[in-house]
């Protein structure tokens, strides 16, 4: 997740989505895929089925691009899409075998199920995510705060930032280690949904 999603409601890229702007879209998706996937595999732990539908998740986005509103919330709207994708798997008879073949047990599906029914998929939700991420950012020391954020919204590697802070990477990963433990913390009510946008 990169600032832009952190400070806005992707409004600009809603609106050039609408517009067919392919490269708009190819930014959503790589901001999203690995999240998504996280998110999937968590309840159906097969890679394949897992990335099925996260490419459904993306191709609904894309289909249903004219009707999208301007204040869409992107990460409600795709979490939400692969929210209902899992539970129309998992409630199909023919994911069900497969996954009871595979030595799934049907006690852990109908978990996932209920579990799944009960997250919170809605734009509060994910405003209220946001916020807490925030103001979390906003209380870490200042040296840690600027680490994760090259790590986790600058998308920098660990040797480079101990680059361009001029600190060793044993100390970069310190930092994003302390960083996790207390986003954790601040957002155990929203797992495992934050975790996902963070890669926690």
């Amino acid at each position: 997740m990169s600032e832009r999603i952190i400070n806005s409601t992707h409004r600009d890229l809603v609106e050039k989505i609408r517009a067919n702007d392919e490269a708009a879209f190819k930014v959503v998706y790589n901001d999203y895929f690995s999240k998504l996937f996280f998110f999937t595999f968590d309840f159906i732990p097969e890679k394949e089925t897992a990335e099925n539908i996260v490419q459904d998740t993306f191709m609904a986005l894309w289909k249903n691009r004219k009707v999208l509103k301007d204040d869409t919330n992107l990460t409600a709207y795709l979490f939400s899409v692969a929210r209902n994708n899992c539970l129309y798997r998992l409630r199909d008879a023919r994911y069900r075998k497969k996954l009871i073949n595979n030595s799934f047990d049907i006690n852990e599906i109908e978990l996932n199920i209920s579990s799944l029914k009960s997250f919170d998929t809605s734009d509060l939700a994910f405003n209220e995510i946001q916020a807490i991420i925030i103001s979390t950012l906003e209380e870490l020391p200042a040296q840690c705060r600027k680490v994760f954020e090259l790590s986790r919204f600058h998308d920098k590697k660990n040797r480079e930032i101990s680059e361009e802070l001029n600190i060793s990477i044993k100390t970069v990963e310190g930092h994003i280690s302390k960083s996790l433990k207390i986003f954790r913390n601040a957002l155990k009510e929203y797992l495992p949904i934050a975790s996902c946008l963070l890669t926690l």
